[in-house]
């Protein structure tokens, strides 16, 4: 079951049944999340059980004897599969989710509790998938989704256990990374610290690669356009607009955390994900990624957000260096 890890296929048994797919009503998040269908063909004593066993996983990557690459149950990654498609359907980013919704307070904090746990229970189960049969940019786009996932998730001190066992095969530079991939290295290290960095001095490192990028961009991206023939050329420069993008909006999200603007970051964030996604319509692992970090660029914003309510505004603040 490893080799599916960012595959854009389910297995067959694993496909919707049911060509509408939405998920009954029910109150609870938890038993709407289980009447999905996606999830919902999985037994329920064995739901329990992976769970149960991915709560084990959990406790040991915060008390740190988590083995990474330990044998998994093979129904681990299509059941943390099923939870993130359950809830992403629930994003809804042109609806509900869209920078601009009309939404009330009461859909917005229905859509936010399933979306948390949906999250949670996805990222617990994928945290505990074994990485080594997986090429470098599966396990890249597999990490840019678990930032994503739990920053939703409030699994924070999760990925930051999680993050250092992985260390050397997400980050340490590679003798045979070509451009994209060590580009694409690059950024998954900037949303995940940008994500997690707390304050100007937890933000240094994504500070750090942000003028790394801009320094290096230019002269390596002409060489590798240079280098490929006319087919990778053009697949080439779709991959560096979305790369481009999905850097843009993470600078867009550093610079609000570190000065609190603009008042559109919403928005600015959502148009560079977007323009990211259509960039890569031909590669579906990154999809699911992509509109997480869009939910957990919320999140943070969100969290930032009340800070600077107890600021004084710009204006305010401007006339009393007048006076």
């Amino acid at each position: 079951m490893r080799q599916q890890l960012g595959s854009p296929h389910l297995p067959r048994w694993f496909r919707d049944t049911n060509p509408i797919g939405v998920i009954p009503f029910v109150d609870d998040a938890g038993a709407s999340l289980d009447a999905h269908w996606a999830v919902a063909v999985f037994d329920a004593a064995d739901r329990k059980q992976l769970l149960a066993f991915a709560e084990e996983v959990r406790r040991q990557i915060l008390i740190g004897t988590w083995e990474i690459d330990s044998p998994v149950s093979e129904q681990v990654l299509p059941l943390s599969s099923a939870y993130e498609l359950a809830a992403r359907e629930r994003l809804d980013l042109f609806g509900t989710g869209h920078p601009n919704t009309t939404a009330s307070p009461e859909q917005r904090s229905e859509r936010a509790r399933f979306l948390e746990l949906g999250a949670r229970r996805s990222f617990d189960l994928a945290v505990a998938i074994p990485l080594d049969d997986t090429d470098a940019y599966g396990v890249l786009y597999h990490t840019l989704l678990l930032a994503g996932l739990a920053t939703v998730g409030g699994r924070d001190t999760e990925i930051r256990g999680w993050i250092p066992l992985q260390r050397a095969r997400l980050f340490e530079p590679n003798i045979d990374d070509d451009w994209p991939t060590e580009y694409l290295r690059g950024i998954v290290e900037l949303w995940t610290e940008v994500l997690d960095g707390a304050g100007p001095s937890g933000l240094d490192r994504a500070m750090e690669l942000v003028a790394t990028i801009r320094e290096q961009r230019p002269d390596r991206e002409r060489a590798a356009l240079e280098s490929a023939d006319e087919n990778t050329e053009m697949s080439l420069r779709f991959f560096f607009f979305a790369l481009h993008h999905l850097t843009d909006a993470a600078t867009e999200l550093l610079l609000f955390r570190l000065h609190g603007e603009p008042d559109d970051i919403r928005q600015r964030i959502f148009v560079s994900l977007s323009l990211a996604g259509e960039a890569t319509a031909g590669d579906a692992r990154i999809h699911a990624a992509l509109d997480w970090l869009f939910e957990a660029a919320v999140r943070i914003i969100a969290r930032r957000t009340p800070q600077l309510d107890l600021l004084p505004h710009p204006t305010a603040r401007a006339t009393a260096r007048g006076h």
